[in-house]
């Protein structure tokens, strides 16, 4: 759409020569209810797939390097280029996302830059043209960060080569395994590469899995899973540490490559039953004796089975564990901040009635549901700001857990029509 305005104005103006890049990671393809305007040129197949490289044509690998030139002049960002990208060319911003917290911070803060000419630095005008948040929300989110904010502990930068080490010594992968993906993934060899390089501490990880399963070893089960938590912690951690601190170390910047492929192939759906054990017990006689008296059925279905409503919710808060990892949140807070959420959606008259109109399926499709998931954190924001900044970055794990919360919310909208 982008493409087709610029190409119109063009032929309006011969100075309005603009081009655009898009910037986003993987491949994507059109989604079946996404209406196709004609002006836009020939509609793509619905298994086409868009990637950077299909929609930048001549624009090569390095993004923000074409950026810099003098051809492109537009970028359109989904999460990637959101933070981090220091470019003191951008001048214009044009938003049309929630952002909340230290994310709209650092977004924004991308036009907050100075340029420097031939003849010196000059003031350059920045502006903003927001079409979702709301002035007083950004506001909030940049408050704590004005004037005289202060960190209330300091920030160890040890920690990382501390985690680093832990990791290491689990023994899942080796030194040069992850040297050899660092490498792959740095000469951009493709999937494939990256792919067989990873294999072995994929399978490493999922062979010492099943057994533990198959053994009903606990110990190790649990110990798994504080391995796979640590690489997800390791991971964000020295995203956020690296910016701030110069560690000098090849290794710490080639395992943050290395676990990043690694944590995407030993989450939770990639571990698979491979065996069953049988084992042969004590022989029990239950003969029979003809002489057992029979009572009288006094009662029918009273038996116990947890209510859907609670079940649903214990989903939520368990997909919001796997998704903070190993962050500072106890579950108790997690079940305040699901149980508050889900109380202030009950208050959308709207939200609930689709809940009494709809099957569960088509409730938990309603592009509806995730919009006013976002305004509701953002109302609740001060009390739960880390969690709250899970909801506006987009990623796979936080999916997850919208449909989760749109299950919970269904029974528990409903089952109210009941109680």
């Amino acid at each position: 759409a982008i493409d087709a305005y610029l190409a119109r104005r063009a032929t309006e103006d011969a100075s309005y020569d603009y081009r655009a890049l898009v910037a986003f990671s993987g491949s994507v393809t059109m989604d079946e209810n996404e209406e196709w305007t004609a002006e836009w040129g020939p509609a793509p197949s619905k298994d086409a797939e868009f990637t950077e490289t299909n929609l930048n044509p001549g624009a090569g690998s390095d993004l923000a390097a074409a950026f810099k030139g003098e051809t492109y002049t537009i970028m359109l960002v989904a999460n990637k280029f959101q933070t981090g990208f220091d470019q003191p060319l951008l001048s214009a911003m044009y938003i049309d996302k929630k952002l909340s917290g230290v994310t709209a911070v650092q977004t924004l803060s991308r036009l907050n830059r100075t340029h420097r000419t031939a003849g010196g630095e000059v003031k350059r005008k920045t502006y903003v043209l927001d079409f979702v948040n709301k002035p007083d929300d950004i506001r909030a989110a940049f408050e704590p960060y004005f004037t005289n904010a202060t960190l209330e502990t300091e920030t160890d930068p040890y920690v990382v080569a501390h985690l680093a080490a832990k990791l290491a010594q689990a023994g899942i992968y080796t030194a040069d395994q992850v040297r050899d993906v660092a490498e792959l993934w740095v000469k951009r060899k493709g999937n494939n590469a990256l792919s067989a390089a990873i294999a072995p501490a994929k399978h490493e990880f999922a062979a010492r899995y099943a057994a533990a399963i198959e053994a009903d070893d606990k110990v190790t089960l649990s110990t798994l899973d504080l391995f796979r938590q640590d690489v997800s912690t390791y991971v964000r951690l020295y995203d956020f540490m690296s910016q701030i601190v110069d560690y000098g170390d090849p290794h710490l910047e080639m395992l943050s490559i290395f676990l990043r492929l690694l944590e995407k192939v030993i989450a939770d759906s990639s571990v698979v039953l491979v065996g069953v054990k049988h084992e042969k017990r004590i022989a029990v006689d239950i003969s029979l004796t003809g002489d057992g008296e029979l009572k009288g059925i006094s009662a029918a279905g009273t038996g116990t089975r947890k209510e859907p409503k609670y079940v649903a919710l214990q989903v939520v808060i368990d997909k919001m564990n796997d998704l903070f990892g190993a962050e500072s949140f106890t579950e108790s807070q997690i079940r305040e901040f699901v149980n508050g959420l889900v109380q202030r959606l009950l208050a959308y008259p709207d939200l609930v009635r689709q809940t009494q109109v709809n099957s569960k399926k088509q409730f938990m499709d309603s592009d509806d549901f995730k919009t006013i998931v976002t305004e509701a954190v953002l109302d609740n924001q001060e009390a739960h700001n880390a969690m709250a900044d899970y909801f506006f970055n987009d990623g796979p794990g936080i999916n997850g857990v919208m449909l989760a919360l749109a299950d919970a919310f269904y029974e528990v909208a409903t089952s109210q029509e009941t109680d």
